[in-house]
C-alpha cells in the first residue's frame, strides 16, 4: 500500500459508514460494500501494523 493509500482508503470508509447510517445503500448492494468495508479495514490495519515497526526499529 502505497503512502497515500492508506488516506485513500479510511476516505473510502468513511464514505461507505456515511452511506449506512443514511441509508443511501440498497439491501443489493449492501453486500458489497461490506465486502469492501472489510477489505479496506484490513489494508488500513496492515498499513497502521508496518507504521509501527518502522517506529520501534526507528527507536532501537
Amino acid at each position: 500500500m502505497a503512502d497515500n493509500s492508506y488516506q485513500k482508503a479510511y476516505s473510502e470508509l468513511q464514505s461507505i459508514v456515511a452511506k449506512m447510517q443514511n441509508e443511501e445503500i440498497g439491501l443489493d448492494e449492501l453486500g458489497k460494500e461490506v465486502k469492501r468495508a472489510a477489505e479496506l479495514i484490513k489494508m488500513c490495519k496492515e498499513k497502521l501494523r508496518d507504521v509501527e515497526k518502522e517506529i520501534e526499529v526507528s527507536l532501537g
